[in-house]
C-alpha cells in the first residue's frame, strides 16, 4: 500500500516559520504601530469603588469576567476537546469487519497519526490567540477541574474555518460574492471627499467576525469601526490585526476533524495558510502614524452599543447580520436611528434567524415581505435583488449550503424613526 502522498509541516517547523516572523514564536507581543483594537474587544474589568449603585455593576463585571475567561478556557483546551472525538474515530473505524479495513486508501493508523498531528498543530495556534494577549494573562493557564461546554468547543472549531472565509486565498470567492457587493455600494453611495485633510466618512461594520469587512473599509479610505458580540471572535481579531507582521506566516487546518463529505482521502488534512496580507503592512506602512479613529473594533451586543449615536454614521455594512436579532424590527430603528439622512444601508444575507431553533429564546421570524416596509420607512431602496451565497463552506468538500440573499442598498431618508421594542437580551 502506498504512503501518504501528503505530509503537512511538522510543529517544530510550523513554529519556526512563526519565529521567523517575530523572534518570540507564538506568543507574541503587540506589534507597533499595527492598527489598534479597542479596549473595548476586551471590555476592563474594573474593581467597584463601593459607591452606591455599583453592586450591580460589579456583578456584571464578574458576569462578564467568568464568560470572558470560559471563551479562554476553550481555546486552550482544543487539544482535549480534538483528541476525544479522534478516539471515537477510532473506535468507529476499528468496528469495521477486518476484512474492509484494507480497503482504506490509508491505514487507519497513519490516518489517525497524521490527523493527530495536525491537531497539535491547530492547538498551537489557538493557544497563541490567548497567550499573546496580555488582557488575557489572568487566563491564561486552564484549572485542574475545568470542563469547557459543548457549545463553546463548537465555536473553537468555528473560528478556524472563520480564518479561512476571512484572512484565507480559499476564502476569496466568498469574500468578493458578499463583501465585495457591500464595498462597491459603498463607494457609489458614500464618495470619499478629496483634500488630505477632508474628514473621511465614518463606516460601522456589526457582526463583523474576524474584521475582514472593517478592514477592506479602512483599505478603501474610510473611518471603519467593526463590532463584534463573540468573544471567540474577537480573540482571533485581535491577534490579526494587532499580532501579524507578515503575510501567509501561519499554518492551520480547519477540516481536520471532518471526515464527512470528502472528495479524497486526505482533504481532511489540507492546509491553510494564513493571513492572505497583513493588516498592519497594509494600514500602517513605515513612516505613518495611525490614527484609532481611522479603524477600530469594539465589543458588545450592538443595540446596547449603538443605540444612543444618533446620526453619528455615514454608512451601516451588514453581512449576514440581520437575522441575528431576536427582533429585527428593534435593529432597523437602530440602525435608522444611527444614520445621518443621506447616509447607506447596504445589506447582504438570508432570514435564517439565529435563535429560531434554540429552546427558550425569543424569536420573531419575519418574511423579506414582511421586513421590507420597516425598512423602507426610513430608508429609500436604491438597489435591491436576490443573489446566491455560501458560508465558511469547504470549498473542496461535497456538500454546501448555498444561501438565496437579499441585497439592497437603501438611503436614509429624513422619517425619524418611531415606534418601541422589546430588548434583544434583557
Amino acid at each position: 500500500m502506498d504512503g501518504f502522498a501528503f505530509m503537512p509541516p511538522s510543529l517544530e517547523t510550523s513554529v519556526e516559520n512563526s519565529r521567523s516572523v517575530n523572534s518570540r514564536g507564538y506568543a507574541v507581543p503587540k506589534v507597533a504601530p499595527a492598527p489598534d483594537v479597542n479596549q473595548a474587544v476586551v471590555p476592563p474589568r474594573k474593581a467597584s469603588d463601593g459607591q452606591e449603585g455599583h453592586c450591580c455593576s460589579r456583578c456584571d463585571e464578574e458576569q462578564e469576567d467568568a464568560h470572558y475567561g470560559e471563551v479562554c478556557y476553550s481555546l486552550l483546551s482544543y487539544a482535549d476537546d480534538a483528541e476525544s472525538e479522534l478516539q471515537s474515530i477510532s473506535e468507529n473505524f476499528s468496528a469495521a469487519d477486518p476484512e474492509d479495513l484494507p480497503l482504506l486508501k490509508h491505514s487507519l493508523s497513519e490516518m489517525l497519526d497524521q490527523m493527530s498531528h495536525c491537531v497539535r498543530i491547530n492547538d498551537e495556534f489557538l493557544k497563541m490567540l490567548v497567550l499573546s494577549d496580555c488582557d488575557a494573562k489572568q487566563f491564561w493557564q486552564v484549572p485542574p477541574d475545568h470542563q469547557v461546554q459543548e457549545r463553546n468547543s463548537v465555536k473553537v472549531r468555528t473560528v478556524l474555518r472563520q480564518f479561512v472565509r476571512d484572512w484565507a486565498d480559499e476564502g476569496a470567492k466568498e469574500r468578493e460574492v458578499q463583501y465585495g457587493c457591500l464595498l462597491d455600494a459603498l463607494e457609489r453611495h458614500v464618495p470619499k471627499t478629496g483634500g488630505q485633510n477632508s474628514k473621511k466618512p465614518r463606516v460601522l461594520t456589526p457582526g463583523s467576525g474576524l474584521s475582514r469587512l472593517p478592514f477592506e473599509c479602512a483599505r478603501r479610505g474610510y473611518a471603519a469601526q467593526g463590532n463584534e458580540f463573540s468573544y471567540h471572535m474577537l480573540q482571533g481579531c485581535k491577534w490579526v490585526l494587532n499580532e501579524t507582521e507578515a503575510e501567509r506566516s501561519h499554518t492551520i487546518f480547519p477540516f481536520v476533524l471532518n471526515l464527512e463529505n470528502r472528495r479524497d482521502a486526505l482533504d481532511h488534512v489540507r492546509p491553510v495558510v494564513i493571513p492572505d496580507v497583513c493588516p498592519s503592512k497594509i494600514l500602517c506602512p513605515p513612516g505613518v502614524e495611525p490614527n484609532p479613529e481611522d479603524f477600530s473594533m469594539c465589543a458588545g451586543e450592538f443595540v446596547s452599543v449603538y443605540e444612543e449615536q444618533i446620526e453619528e454614521w455615514d454608512a451601516v455594512l451588514t453581512c449576514f447580520f440581520l437575522d441575528t436579532a431576536k427582533n429585527v424590527f428593534l435593529y432597523i430603528r437602530t440602525i435608522a436611528d444611527i444614520i445621518r439622512p443621506g447616509g447607506l444601508w447596504a445589506n447582504i444575507g438570508p432570514l435564517l434567524y439565529h435563535y429560531a431553533e434554540q429552546p427558550g429564546q425569543i424569536s420573531i421570524e419575519l418574511s423579506w415581505e414582511e421586513v421590507k416596509p420597516e425598512i423602507a420607512k426610513y430608508f429609500d431602496f436604491k438597489e435591491e435583488d436576490f443573489r446566491e451565497a455560501l458560508y465558511t463552506t469547504n470549498p473542496k468538500g461535497m456538500y454546501r449550503t448555498r444561501y438565496n440573499c437579499i441585497y439592497f442598498a437603501a438611503i436614509r431618508n429624513d422619517v425619524e424613526a418611531e415606534g418601541e421594542s422589546n430588548p434583544v437580551f434583557e
